[in-house]
């Protein structure tokens, strides 16, 4: 022991071991310095770290063989344990590299901003009354309170409670003061005016680092019941401020995953070009959208050139194909086209960064979306992009994942399951991405299962946040064809109609068709069979409106409500020619013994059986 303690004071390896650690930790502080000021991303100081590490034992290796005075050599046995050394090093400092990013992906590249900064951090100043005496006054006050109250609900949100709010009530410093004090990144202004039975408000969201308006929106509604219009309205005004603020926080997210400013700013021109198509659509010129998306296009493919490390442009272009499938109203060949090209970005998102979330549910989605739309030539192919599509689906972990991964699971009969995924997905959507989706998928979910109270809750929960979004007036209609639900003609009559005017340009004729049938199931409730056979005739669409034969599935409840089983039999075969992948998930329902409420007593139809090659 002695000999040995003699012989590593003479190789000092000591002295060797502590001069690599001091040099490795002033480098080590050097990276971390940049990395906090945001010049190098933060991976870069985990892998740093890792390297330093895992080199103590290549010091150690070093002094052994070279720590005695004079010259010596480097025996074979040197090298091959300092370059296991390396070989470890680099493994662990890719393995590093990829959970880093990939942890920046799950986490959405959460970032740790000043109060001032955090456009989540919001205090709503009381609104002011300009015309309408008392009325206006009391309901400018009751809609702050409820504003404050509505968005104290949003766990991503915090919110400065009433007491706050009322320090600068009715005395106020500057709007940059005043978000010092409370310590907030967002102010909510507000002017409420009533004249002639209306009333309008006008909101203000104020960047509260220096007072500046970064965004606005004026409501208009008729003048009600003073506490139901001032809860109607906090619930719009809430979600106008939840989407906003979202959307700062993804610019500021974003902006911090590139260090390229012309690619930053590229992005940011895209971004417009995206606005700019989503309006062009809401005037129902779907040709000047298309034009608008294709120009977002090539500017994020002058981003990505610009820095071809970023992801973002790359995730975007594909999410741009998606956009364009959607306005192709139901062009089997562009689809085909569109989710080929979404697809080629997908898979290149993913080899830059395997697990960025938003790329795993672009993918999912363009499979998911391929498949439910026939598009595979071989039944195995479509299985097994079914299969990838949930799990990637799953590993996304997005709302809008979620919402896609509702649809599958409804669609493969997994109801309950599909509105777990469903409420998940809203739950974990603070700031109202995909929200009408996601509701729409609980309304579908629960009218499947035949719940009555889920079905209106949902449906009016839609209707009350998105006013203007078509399928929340369809499901008013759907509402009406479930059991024990007393139907209201006239009032389906209308919110039917209203579906239509409020539908997609790309999309009416076909949302027309599917609410006609809707409208006929509830004629049959309402115990009209006559008008109900009449209604349904109307809403049958051909194949090239309507591809998948969806409208005839619908008029096969009818049918089968009304007796009419020969029918219903025959649009069933229909519905099944469009979608061949389905004929086996009905003759699993049916050996089992199940099928939905809606279609009980199809099971024990003989002509249904022998369709389903059974006895």
């Amino acid at each position: 022991m002695a000999v040995n303690l003699r012989e590593l004071r003479q190789r000092r390896i000591f002295e060797f071991v502590m001069a690599y650690a001091a040099a490795g930790w002033a480098v080590l502080e050097v990276i971390d310095q940049v990395s906090d000021r945001g010049v190098v991303p933060g991976i870069v100081y985990r892998v740093a770290l890792t390297l330093f590490l895992c080199g103590f034992p290549g010091a150690l290796i070093v002094s052994w063989f070279h720590g005695a005075k004079g010259a010596q050599k480097a025996p074979t046995i040197e090298k091959v344990l300092l370059g296991l050394v390396v070989l470890l090093a680099a493994g662990a400092g890719v393995m590093v590299a990829r959970s880093g990013a990939a942890a920046s992906a799950r986490t959405n590249h959460a970032v740790v901003l000043k109060p001032n900064e955090d456009p989540r951090r919001v205090a709503v100043l009381y609104f002011t009354a300009e015309g309408g005496g008392d009325q206006a006054k009391l309901l400018a006050t009751g809609l702050t309170e409820s504003l404050i109250d509505e968005l104290s609900t949003v766990k991503a949100l915090s919110v400065v409670s009433r007491n706050g709010s009322e320090l600068f009530r009715h005395q106020r410093p500057s709007l940059d003061s005043i978000g010092r004090v409370l310590k907030v990144g967002t102010l909510v202004d507000g002017r409420v005016a009533v004249a002639d039975k209306r009333v309008r408000v006008t909101v203000s969201m104020i960047d509260a680092k220096d007072g500046s308006q970064f965004d606005s929106k004026v409501f208009n509604s008729k003048l009600a019941d003073i506490f139901d219009l001032q809860d109607s309205l906090s619930v719009q005004v809430a979600d106008f401020l939840r989407q906003k603020v979202g959307q700062e926080m993804g610019k500021i997210e974003l902006r911090r995953t590139t260090h390229n400013v012309k690619a930053w700013e590229l992005l940011q021109k895209a971004s417009l070009a995206e606005e700019q198509s989503a309006q062009a659509l809401a005037r129902h010129d779907v040709g000047a959208a298309s034009e608008e998306l294709l120009l977002a296009d090539s500017v994020l493919a002058q981003a990505e050139a610009a820095d071809p490390t970023w992801v973002e442009p790359v995730v975007r272009r594909g999410w741009l194909a998606y956009r364009q499938c959607r306005l192709t109203g139901l062009n089997r060949p562009q689809y085909q086209k569109w989710i080929g090209t979404g697809l080629v970005y997908a898979d290149s998102a993913l080899a830059r960064v395997p697990q960025d979330p938003s790329a795993l549910g672009l993918k999912g989605t363009l499979l998911y979306l391929k498949f439910a739309l026939n598009l595979y030539d071989d039944s195995g192919e479509a299985d097994q992009a079914l299969a990838e599509a949930e799990t990637l689906l799953r590993q996304s972990g997005t709302p809008f994942a979620e919402s896609v991964l509702s649809h599958l699971l409804m669609r493969d009969g997994e109801t309950a399951q599909a509105k777990i995924a469903a409420l998940s997905s809203y739950d974990g959507d603070p700031f109202l991405k995909s929200a009408n989706l996601t509701l729409w998928r609980l309304i579908t979910a629960s009218w499947d299962l035949g719940d009555e109270q889920e079905t209106k809750r949902w449906c009016d929960e839609g209707l009350r946040r998105f006013p203007d979004y078509y399928r929340f007036h369809l499901c008013q209609v759907m509402w009406y064809a479930l059991p024990n639900v007393p139907p209201d003609v006239p009032r389906a009559w209308r919110e039917m109609r209203r579906s239509v005017e409020l539908s997609p340009p790309q999309d009416t004729l076909v949302d027309e068709k599917e609410g006609l049938q809707y409208m006929a199931m509830a004629l049959v409730r309402a115990h009209l069979p006559d008008s109900a056979r009449a209604v349904a005739v109307r809403g049958r669409a051909s194949p090239q409106i309507d591809p998948l034969r969806n409208i005839a599935q619908l008029e096969a409840i009818t049918r089968g409500w009304l007796g009419d089983w020969s029918e219903a039999v025959q649009l069933m075969g229909l519905y099944f020619s469009a979608n061949p992948g389905v004929r086996a998930a009905y003759k699993q329902w049916a050996i089992a013994g199940k099928s939905y409420w809606y279609q009980e007593g199809l099971n024990k139809q003989p002509g249904f059986r022998a369709m389903l090659g059974m006895k």
